[in-house]
């Protein structure tokens, strides 16, 4: 998307009016329980956009959404420290470790670094299960709502569902500019470049080690922050909350809304998968993995590039269309 053509900035500016004013026009409270971990799924869904288009596969994405929200919970509540420094802390501890870890395993490349974050991804979730003096074990932590005055109000996280709503939306939309400036930067040139051809970026001077640890570094921080939301807004955080399933359905939301896009794409992908997958888990138990996969068939079949290139595909059949009705 060219944020420089007109019609494009007219299309963002309404996109943007619309999820501003979505909670005073939806008053059903089930409407935005759908909606707001589809918003939190989207930032994690852009940061492992940005990993693929390093040329690197990660199946380790949960563990980094452990991460940040069982540091994001500790720490308010064993030191009592706000939920937006907590925030922010998780967000950094996650890139930390994601730094640790990539200087390692990213020399490994390809298939063993994929096989190395799922590993990482269970021992996180191991640890989690039998650290019960820290984690609580399988019954988990209940983290303390947000808390947030603005002047005289104090905004209610606790028995309302916009207050999160509209937190989920700004970070969101902060993950979203952040991604997209990156991605039109040199920084995103060369990442793709990576991608395309690994072996001539090397002879170029390219150091891969060092763009690859970035891209696995800045998706981590982005991914932590987007835990400490998740276990906020569930009021709760277990281990079973992070698993394999959840990084493979970042993949899978990824691979719907369209891989080639750095921020529509994995946002749109989150949205349509998480909501739909909800709506009809509370209509037939158990029918999310089912809704994934039905989609994820669909789309192979007849959006190639993701639901992205719906916009396209709808411009090509609208133009079809014309020409036949012209030419009769």
């Amino acid at each position: 998307m060219n944020l420089r053509k007109p019609s494009s900035s007219v299309l963002l500016i309404v996109i943007l009016a619309l999820a501003i004013g979505f909670p005073l026009f939806i008053r059903k409270p089930y409407v935005l329980t759908i909606m707001i971990p589809g918003l939190i799924w989207g930032i994690p869904c852009m940061g492992w956009t940005t990993i693929v288009r390093t040329g690197q596969f990660s199946l380790g994405q949960a563990g980094f959404l452990a991460i940040g929200a069982y540091t994001s919970a500790l720490l308010m509540i064993n030191y009592q420290l706000s939920f937006w420094l907590s925030l922010l802390l998780g967000g950094i501890i996650s890139a930390f470790i994601a730094l640790l870890l990539g200087i390692v395993v990213l020399r490994l490349g390809g298939i063993y670094f994929c096989i190395v974050t799922l590993a990482f991804c269970e021992i996180l979730r191991v640890i989690a299960m039998n650290l019960t003096n820290v984690t609580n074990g399988v019954y988990g932590l209940i983290p303390p709502p947000p808390i947030l005055h603005l002047g005289g109000y104090s905004v209610d996280f606790v028995t309302g569902k916009v207050p999160h709503y509209y937190l989920a939306l700004f970070l969101v939309i902060i993950a979203a500019i952040v991604f997209w400036r990156m991605d039109r930067s040199l920084l995103g040139r060369v990442f793709r470049s990576i991608s395309s051809n690994s072996t001539l970026s090397e002879h170029l001077g390219i150091r891969l080690m060092k763009y690859r640890v970035i891209a696995f570094t800045v998706a981590a921080f982005s991914t932590g922050m987007a835990g400490a939301v998740f276990s906020s807004y569930l009021s709760f955080i277990g281990p079973t909350l992070f698993a394999l399933s959840e990084s493979i359905m970042i993949l899978i939301m990824c691979t719907a809304g369209g891989i080639g896009s750095s921020v529509v794409g994995p946002v749109i992908g989150a949205l349509v998968l998480s909501a739909s997958g909800d709506y009809l888990t509370g209509l037939v138990q158990g029918s999310k993995p089912l809704v994934f996969g039905a989609f994820v068939v669909i789309i192979v079949f007849l959006l190639p590039s993701g639901l992205v290139d719906l916009r396209r595909k709808a411009f090509q059949v609208f133009s079809s269309v014309r020409k036949n009705y012209y030419a009769d």
